[in-house]
């Protein structure tokens, strides 16, 4: 059941649900703070006039850009909800900071009762005109940061994205030609399940109250048309190249995949998984281990296939977004070129921008769970081709289309070679990994870069770097603001015995994987009946109970001592109470799921998944079988060394 806005005074309840964001990560369209500060058991409120000035800030910022949620009351560092202290002449000052600080003036807060905490809601609607924190200019969101920009900067987005796009125009679909069931998940997944259809699409801009009618934009057909839109190319066309250069005529090697076409739900789920299904998995070096990886990481290709289907230009009708797979590399094309002001130098130095063609449709998708919040997409695509040992992902633009190209010829040289070597057995989970690599390939790392890479939070990036600085693989050169990382001596001079060469027991890496060494071979292996593992992309998951063992509410397998502590747990225990309990269950030697702990312990998933597994990932008591994709269906959790004895635990977990 959803947690419901509660009035206050006489202020009308919205219909919002906090469910969705109390586990979400900040991002384009989230943000959460917490009112209290200082350490642990002896935090005090935050000063109301810096929360105010604060809450200003992050209004404005989130109605300069798509509009977005801003949450009081719930910590950075583990979403522990811990409310507010202000009396109720200070909390109602503080809902009201967007109708007295802002111009024009925004709609007022609200507060939702979690677990008997208040927290203080603010769901900001995308503004039609530039808005400013009177006296203190125009902030703009740009991710999961806010930036000042200028009144004409704002105008210019707005013009070009909620004016003047062709999503924006009128569409002639109407209410009854919409999938009802991809409508109640989207406003499911928004915090809005109990509005109406109608009133959705009104908030979202997907559509117009015209007298007693309600008239639909493109974006509405194209995101929720249940037989399809009308546009005759929003779909995506998929085309194998057998080699490397496209032929014609007698040697004509292209092989066009039927057509993928529907609404862009439909769209996206199905090129997912066709193109999923086609991938090969040769062994790859992930982290410093080899395993069966897809020829180009997951979240690259899927965020090049995303960005293509989401940002196109859908105002060019003649063509459509098209994937051609080679035996070296992904083309990816989409209609149109940049947008605006953006130019291909500032995303080649992977900076920050927000100037979206289609805002409409970025933020739908973010509440169907297609788009991702971290707003960090092309940094962390390059991230994951370095971590791959790729080259970094190519973007070619012309006045008519954008292409990406993600290569997958190995780039692993001696320098890197002998870097993983040292190594080791030692275990990290993927951030982890990224920071030393960075650290090795660049001669320091730095919160930020990190960032850049991980698309984790600065408080997260942050426990991340002081775990590897704790285990004695980073050395911390504090300078303020300017702080950074190298890689300690001991790493250094770190050369583990009774390993031999990394391709020890990997057989020869020359052959069907690409080619390690500097001639990296021939990726033109015929590939087979490749569509016989399509599915979706859940195809190289195994089989998880297979790993869990007898993992039901039938708590045998745990020691009574465990057990009685289970028994007084409650639903929101203490971190010391709990967290070591989650140790010993997951300290069987196998994978264990969420919902396998929680079955055990009589804790809800989503609070499990957000106040103990993922602070302990981060602090790194445990790792996840899929690090790199947190959210995964299957995700599932394993102690990274044994429990301390009981008398140590309290002490090692808090």
């Amino acid at each position: 059941m959803g947690l419901w806005a509660e009035s206050l005074s006489e202020m009308t309840a919205p219909k919002f649900d906090i469910t969705p964001f109390l586990n979400q990560s900040e991002g384009q369209h989230y943000d959460r703070k917490s009112l209290f500060h200082g350490p642990e058991g002896r935090k005090r409120s935050r000063k109301r006039r810096v929360v105010r000035d604060e809450v200003a800030e992050y209004v404005a910022a989130f109605a300069n850009a798509d509009g977005g949620v801003l949450v009081l009351g719930i910590e950075d560092d583990d979403y522990e909800i811990t409310g507010h202290r202000l009396p109720p002449d200070a909390l109602q000052s503080l809902l009201n900071t967007p109708a007295n600080r802002l111009k024009p003036a925004q709609e007022p807060g609200f507060i939702v009762t979690v677990d008997g905490k208040e927290l203080i809601v603010f769901d900001v609607p995308a503004s039609d005109v530039p808005v400013q924190v009177i006296g203190d200019g125009f902030p703009l969101r740009m991710g999961d940061r806010t930036v000042q920009s200028s009144e004409s900067q704002i105008n210019a987005l707005k013009f070009d994205g909620l004016a003047a796009s062709w999503e924006s125009r009128r569409s002639p679909a109407r209410l009854a030609d919409l999938d009802g069931q991809l409508l109640e998940q989207a406003r499911q997944g928004a915090g809005l399940s109990a509005l109406t259809d109608e009133e959705y699409l009104l908030k979202r801009k997907l559509a117009d109250r015209q007298g007693r009618s309600v008239v639909l934009r493109n974006a509405a057909e194209l995101l929720f048309a249940r037989n399809g839109p009308e546009h005759p190319n929003a779909g995506v066309r998929l085309f194998r190249v057998v080699g490397t250069e496209r032929r014609t005529g007698a040697a004509y090697n292209v092989e066009e995949r039927p057509r993928i076409e529907g609404n862009l739900h439909t769209v996206i789920s199905e090129a997912v998984a066709t193109i999923g299904g086609l991938l090969r998995r040769p062994s790859r070096l992930v982290g410093n281990r080899f395993r069966e990886e897809p020829e180009y990481p997951d979240f690259a290709w899927q965020e090049a296939l995303l960005n293509a289907v989401a940002h196109r230009d859908y105002g060019m009708e003649g063509t459509g977004t098209e994937v051609h797979l080679f035996d070296d590399r992904m083309e990816v094309s989409s209609p149109g070129p940049l947008v605006g002001s953006l130019t291909l130098e500032a995303l080649l130095r992977l900076e920050r921008v927000h100037h979206s063609r289609n805002p409409r449709i970025i933020r739908t998708l973010v509440d169907l769970g297609l788009a991702r919040e971290q707003g960090e997409g092309i940094p962390r695509m390059f991230a994951e081709m370095a971590d791959a040992f790729l080259p970094q992902p190519d973007i070619a633009l012309t006045d008519r289309s954008i292409t990406v190209t993600l290569r997958n010829t190995l780039t692993l040289n001696d320098a890197d070679r002998d870097f993983v070597s040292r190594l080791g057995d030692l275990q990290f989970d993927r951030n982890e990994f990224r920071a030393l690599l960075h650290a090795h390939r660049h001669g320091h790392v730095d919160n930020s870069s990190l960032r850049a890479l991980s698309g984790l939070d600065t408080l997260r990036t942050s426990y991340a770097l002081r775990a590897l600085r704790d285990r004695g693989l980073l050395e911390l050169h504090a300078h303020g603001a300017n702080s950074y990382y190298t890689l300690t001596e001991a790493m250094a001079l770190y050369n583990p015995t009774d390993h031999g060469d990394l391709t020890t027991d990997h057989g020869d890496l020359t052959t069907d994987h690409g080619d390690l060494t500097t001639d990296h071979g021939d990726l033109t292996t015929d590939h087979g009946d490749l569509t016989t593992d399509r599915g979706d992309l859940t195809a190289d998951r195994g089989d998880l109970t297979a790993d869990r063992g007898d993992l039901t509410a039938d708590r045998g397998d745990l020691s009574l001592h465990i057990q009685e502590h289970i028994k007084g747990l409650g639903q929101r225990p203490r971190r010391d109470r709990m967290r070591p309990i989650v140790l010993q269950i997951c300290s069987q030697g196998r994978w264990v799921t969420t919902a396998d702990i929680a079955r055990l312990s009589n804790i809800s998933p989503n609070n499990l998944r957000a106040h103990h597994l993922s602070p302990m990932v981060a602090s790194g008591l445990l790792e996840r079988r899929y690090p790199e994709n947190p959210t995964h269906p299957q995700q599932a959790y394993r102690a990274v060394a044994a429990p301390p004895a009981p008398e140590l635990q309290e002490r090692h977990l808090l």
